[in-house]
């Protein structure tokens, strides 16, 4: 049914197993009802009969493709498209156990041109054999790796990019399991975005910032800056260690965003920053 999530289908199961006569009204439960057009509205709160209840449960599982009593089918796409009429539904996403990846693959996969990338499932890849990550914001600047100026200790690291949205969580999961012993160092925008990403992953113990000179500060966006208030506030409050705290100052004072993309037009050269 369009406009309906796991989120209202979560709702209408805790309904059903639980035998409820009222729940709070609240946005989901106002888009059941007007999906539906069960159940009665009395101030806060939405009543359902037994027999309401029933007739629920039989229009969503018609809705649906499977009975809302029984749960959501659990598992990904494929499988959850033998019940749910609504594969997307499945919890688990297209890019949870894969990955976007270049440099230096563990051995047994094969070497890569610097200018080749894979995409490729995490159990793909032997942890043992990894000697380190480097994770990348953009995908444009995930593409050109092998073209900036970034440091020799890092030419035999594996690259991943990191994605937005559901991309990053194939990038979230390996960094999860990922031995502690591993490097991971994270390349991101030089403004509060970049550093909330670096930051907010669950590994990550250096960071790429580029050398900073009066022509790439040039190109800094102060408008894009700004518009990141959201970050830098957390940024404020956050332990962000020793050395990326003065990475922070330096941002504030210069009150302008620095995208990869310029970094590497003016071949400013990179240089890691370790969290302490």
């Amino acid at each position: 049914m369009p406009g309906l999530t796991r989120r209202h289908m979560q709702a209408v199961h805790r309904l059903l197993r639980e035998r409820l006569d009222t729940v709070p009204r609240s946005g989901v439960w106002d888009r059941i009802q007007q999906t539906f057009e069960i159940g009665e509205s009395r101030g806060r709160d939405l009543y359902f009969t037994v027999g309401e209840r029933q007739l629920l449960r039989e229009q969503c599982r018609l809705a649906w493709g499977f009975d809302p009593l029984d749960g959501i089918p659990q598992g990904n796409r494929r499988e959850v498209a033998a019940s749910a009429i609504d594969e997307k539904i499945a919890a688990e996403r297209p890019d949870d156990r894969h990955l976007l990846v270049k440099g230096r693959l563990p051995a047994p996969l094969p070497l890569l041109a610097s200018d080749l990338s894979l995409r490729l499932p995490i159990p793909s890849l032997n942890p043992d054999a990894i000697g380190q990550v480097v994770v990348i914001e953009n995908l444009d600047s995930f593409d050109d790796w092998h073209a900036f100026s970034s440091p020799i200790e890092l030419m035999d690291a594996l690259v991943l990019y990191r994605g937005h949205g559901g991309l990053a969580r194939g990038t979230r999961n390996l960094l999860s399991v990922l031995p502690e012993h591993i490097p991971v160092t994270v390349f991101p925008d030089w403004d509060p975005a970049g550093l909330l990403i670096a930051q907010t992953l669950p590994r990550a113990d250096a960071l790429l910032v580029p050398e900073l000179n009066d022509r790439l500060l040039a190109k800094g966006s102060p408008e894009h800056f700004a518009r990141q208030h959201r970050a830098a506030r957390y940024l404020d409050s956050a332990d962000l260690g020793s050395h990326w705290s003065l990475v922070w100052e330096d941002m504030k004072a210069r009150q302008v965003s620095l995208k990869q993309q310029h970094m590497l037009a003016f071949g400013a050269p990179l240089r890691m920053i370790p969290r302490r």
